[in-house]
């Protein structure tokens, strides 16, 4: 079967659990009008003021995901530098206004920053949100970090938490957390008629009273929520990736099952994992290809539209399809890079050379109709599974034949058969 360079304005990924929408652009240049009014809750981590431009580790080849010696870097997303301008400001303005038009009136919106913006990003979230939906300056403390001789060291980001309305929807009984042993040590302890342990306290005439098997609930300072280790299981390679138990914990308070989570400035998509895991839908946005490379590829276990410019790159196809009962055997022979593709890229070797089906990092087939190309089998390099399989099945439904690869560049190419079926 002849391969050849196809077109579509749209993906559908096809799985049974609810998923969402996954957008490769810009937030403030895409017609979101359609969302406008239906999103509950906004958590944005925009890029901040240290100047510096992140890259991402991609992974190459069975070998490069055993043993993460065999790697290219990618341009992941810049920094702004915060000197003499206010860039960063009228960007961060135009994601909030954006914000508020997305949200429901019962709706709400984080937004995570550090110490060189906080204090500015606030009086643009008043000037937005109104001072008076201000709900909390939430402070995540963790255990890692640089030490420094020049100032206390700094170990801790802040998240700044807005209400669309007066009407907004909380529930702080979504997010249990796990009782302070600390707290009890000034505590007579208990025991009532009932053989319920408890701990209790005099205080201004009143006696306060706390059972040990009574739920507690989280304050505006986590310190119970640690930073992504090195090894941790979770980790994309994409930098400034957050934990999900951190944004479980912004979901599950502000969003009930079925409610629509967005993120504008996406990055590793933890959000939108957040939110698929807890029965949410997404609406994830980022104008980083290699942002829209790992997201698709970390949500790939839900039903998505995916919209995303594709690669003119040089990139050769061999594949092959052979028909059975019921359905279509695609086979993913090679995809061939020409090596001066690569030359740009920083890579582990310097001399990295790309064979058979290294270059592939994810692919998925399925069918084209009407410029829709919906994947029904995908294949993923990860961690636990460092090989790509070489043959995926298509159920014989009225279309064309087609491959969608992503390749170890963050590049996405869509390919069709010569004939339909």
């Amino acid at each position: 079967m002849i391969w050849q360079r196809a077109d579509c304005f749209r993906e559908i990924n096809d799985r049974i659990l609810e998923g969402g929408s996954l957008l490769c652009g810009d937030a403030l240049s895409m017609d979101l009008t359609h969302f406008f009014g239906q999103v509950q809750c906004v958590y944005l981590d925009p890029p901040g003021e240290t100047g510096v431009r992140f890259e991402c580790k991609m992974r190459v080849g069975e070998t490069g995901w055993v043993n993460s010696r065999q790697a290219v870097w990618l341009p992941a997303y810049a920094d702004m530098s915060g000197r003499g301008g206010t860039s960063r400001g009228d960007f961060l303005r135009a994601l909030l206004d954006l914000s508020h038009e997305l949200l429901h009136e019962t709706g709400s919106v984080f937004l995570h920053t550090d110490f060189r913006t906080s204090a500015r990003d606030r009086l643009l979230m008043d000037e937005v949100f109104g001072a008076d939906n201000f709900r909390n300056e939430i402070v995540w403390g963790y255990q890692t970090g640089g030490r420094s001789k020049r100032c206390f060291s700094r170990m801790h980001d802040t998240i700044l938490f807005y209400a669309r309305s007066p009407a907004h929807f909380f529930d702080l009984g979504g997010v249990p957390v796990k009782r302070k042993e600390s707290r009890s040590n000034h505590l007579k302890r208990l025991v009532d008629e009932r053989g319920r342990s408890y701990r209790s306290i005099k205080t201004g005439g009143k006696v306060y009273v706390y059972y040990d098997d009574e739920p507690v609930y989280p304050d505006d300072v986590w310190s119970d929520v640690s930073q992504l280790q090195q090894k941790d299981p979770q980790r994309t390679g994409y930098p400034g990736q957050k934990p999900q138990a951190l944004l479980d914990r912004i979901i599950l308070s502000t969003t009930r099952p079925g409610d629509l989570v967005a993120d504008l400035t996406c990055g590793s998509g933890t959000a939108l994992a957040s939110a698929a895991a807890n029965d949410r839908r997404f609406l994830g946005v980022d104008s980083s290809a290699c942002a829209f490379s790992v997201c698709r590829k970390r949500l790939d276990d839900y039903r998505m539209v995916c919209q995303s410019p594709l690669s003119q790159s040089g990139a050769m196809l061999d594949a092959s399809v052979l028909p059975g009962i019921g359905y279509y055997t695609v086979t993913l022979n090679a995809l061939t890079l020409p090596e001066e593709e690569l030359k740009d890229f920083r890579r582990e070797p310097a001399d990295l050379r790309l064979r058979g089906l290294d270059g592939v990092d994810q692919w998925y087939a399925g069918l084209m109709s009407n410029g829709v190309f919906v994947a029904y089998a995908s294949s993923l390099r990860s961690k636990g599974n460092p090989g790509i399989a070489r043959s995926l099945e298509v159920p014989l439904l009225r279309g064309t034949v087609a491959v969608m690869v992503m390749d170890v560049l963050g590049r996405r190419t869509l390919w069709t058969g010569s004939s339909a079926v």
